[in-house]
């Protein structure tokens, strides 16, 4: 019997639980350093673009106002180059690699009638998204919801990103799992009444119902 008897859909979160970027800005690297410049502590770059990111990430400046700010942060001074850099940075978005498990359990949770969404904090667009998890080989049909932040202008900080995919599944709370990796997420999906399930938690002190390692373990607890 599965122990998620009453759940009947799943929300993911997008980055750091379908997938993840072991590449990470590779392709920025590349480009910084043909101009003769060094891409900046990850510290660096967090503290000077948190505001920002945030501003692209509920849709208050555009994704391209945002790359643009991470190469000027960078040092690049050049605005000739800009649309080059812009294109390093998304070429670095798109970079992905699906966790073990993640095509074949998605394939059988949807066959099982599980229903499937995805709720992201990201500058992109739900389209894009789906097409980097496509090319994975998560086929686009398997979604029943996909939400991105910067359509809502509200990130997964905030119960209301949970109550606009809950509406769209036509579902209430308890019936609706969110399985993500970041505390602060997984505090407010538990504030909006779903049950939760934290995967390769950034903090495994977090109190949630439910806890996975793999994609397999998931499977497990969901379809029994």
């Amino acid at each position: 019997m599965s122990e998620l008897q009453a759940v009947q859909a799943l929300l993911f979160d997008t980055g750091g639980v379908l997938y993840h970027r072991p590449r990470h800005n590779r392709h920025l690297k590349t480009f910084l350093e043909a101009q003769g410049l060094r891409l900046r502590h990850p510290a660096v770059l967090e503290k000077a673009l948190r505001a920002a990111r945030f501003d692209a990430q509920t849709g208050r400046i555009s994704r391209e106002t945002f790359y643009d700010g991470i190469l000027r942060i960078n040092g690049l001074q050049d605005e000739r180059l800009f649309p080059v850099g812009r294109e390093a940075i998304y070429r670095d978005a798109i970079d992905i690699e699906l966790f073990p498990g993640v095509v074949e359990v998605l394939d059988e949770l949807h066959a099982a009638g599980v229903l499937l969404g995805a709720v992201s904090d990201t500058s992109h667009s739900a389209e894009e998204k789906i097409a980097w998890l496509e090319a994975g080989g998560v086929p686009a049909d398997v979604w029943a919801v996909f939400l991105v932040s910067a359509d809502l202008g509200v990130t997964k900080a905030e119960p209301l990103i949970f109550e606009h995919a809950l509406a769209a599944l036509e579902l209430p709370p308890p019936q609706v799992a969110f399985v993500g990796h970041a505390t602060e997420e997984l505090a407010s999906a538990q504030e909006a009444g779903l049950v939760t399930v934290a995967f390769l938690p950034d903090d495994y002190a977090v109190q949630t119902d439910w806890t996975v390692g793999s994609f397999y373990d998931l499977a497990e607890l969901v379809l029994g």
